[in-house]
């Protein structure tokens, strides 16, 4: 009888004794992706803070631009008019 017990807790299985079983290698996938995505967000949270300040700056530039040459074209074309004082006299 004890050695019936003796051989049927020799068969138990502990996580502690299992050499076979490597944790790391089973992780070390899970932990490359999340370093990955990890290193991906913070990348792309970076490059779309420059690249929106690059976009208000050209926007600003094509804005001011265009203000500048209506205005040019504005005052010639006022210069070209002849005024209703010069026509009646």
């Amino acid at each position: 009888m004890t050695v019936a017990q003796h051989d049927t807790a020799s068969l138990t299985i502990k996580i502690d004794n299992a050499s076979s079983l490597n944790q790391s290698r089973l992780w070390q996938p899970v932990q490359l992706s999340t370093a990955f995505l990890n290193k991906i967000w913070w990348h792309t949270h970076a490059y779309s803070t420059v690249f929106s300040i690059v976009l208000l700056a050209l926007v600003s530039f094509i804005f001011l631009s265009l203000h500048w040459s209506f205005r040019n074209i504005a005052e010639l074309t006022k210069a070209d008019t002849v005024s209703e004082k010069e026509i009646t006299s």
